[in-house]
């Protein structure tokens, strides 16, 4: 009985390993396949970089424990600085215990700003969270906006700017933030290199109707 159980741990631990073993095998290929993508579109990559975990206080960062920065991209795109990256932590311990990603894209301002987040309304939030309230009806209606600094808010979403939005489906779909000397937007999901541009490009229009007052420290 006694040798029985010693073999049942024996292969119980030959298949741990061997799990962990082809798991570090398919990751080592898939930072070689980030590498090369990386050296072909100028882009610099290191497969693990905690320094992006303070890219916001908001979430989905500032919660949880166990926060990474995984695969993380920094290079130029269409004359602005960018980087992307999937952001990984834990909520919870032991068997309760559960691990969020989310692929994060955000391009370098000008010069850094406070906080104001952008999301989608829903019924929740309609009738328990404030937030602040424009001209336009329709738009607040659509439209959770976030900010300590109601001015920055104002010089950023103009008339044109709510126009804007409510016509663009990104707009609409997505939740974006400005903080410090960052745009970026962010989604839950692994890292998906055909996403990025995409998203990237989103920003860029986003960045296009700021007034450049905005970014003058007078």
């Amino acid at each position: 009985m006694e040798s029985t159980n010693w073999l049942v741990y024996v292969a119980c631990g030959a298949i741990v390993l061997a799990i962990a073993y082809f798991g570090w095998r398919a990751r080592q290929k898939k930072i070689a396949m980030y590498r090369a993508w990386a050296a072909q579109y100028g882009f610099h990559y290191e497969p693990s970089d905690n320094s992006v975990v303070g890219l916001s206080s908001e979430e989905p960062f500032n919660v949880g424990h166990s926060r990474k920065g995984i695969d993380v991209f920094r290079g130029m795109y269409k004359g602005s600085h960018i980087v992307f990256f999937q952001y990984t932590y834990t909520t919870g311990s032991g068997k309760e215990s559960q691990t969020h990603h989310n692929q994060v894209v955000a391009i370098g301002l000008p010069t850094a700003r406070p906080l104001l987040d952008i999301s989608q309304e829903n019924f929740l939030t309609k009738r328990f969270a404030k937030d602040i309230d424009f001209e336009n009806q329709t738009f607040n209606d659509t439209f959770r906006i976030k900010s300590p600094n109601r001015r920055f808010a104002y010089d950023v979403i103009h008339a044109r700017t709510m126009e804007w939005m409510l016509a663009d489906q990104r707009a609409r779909s997505y939740q974006w933030r400005f903080e410090g000397p960052w745009l970026m937007t962010f989604r839950p999901g692994l890292l998906k290199l055909e996403e990025v541009f995409f998203y990237a490009d989103f920003l860029l229009d986003i960045y296009a109707q700021v007034p450049r007052h905005v970014w003058s420290n007078n």
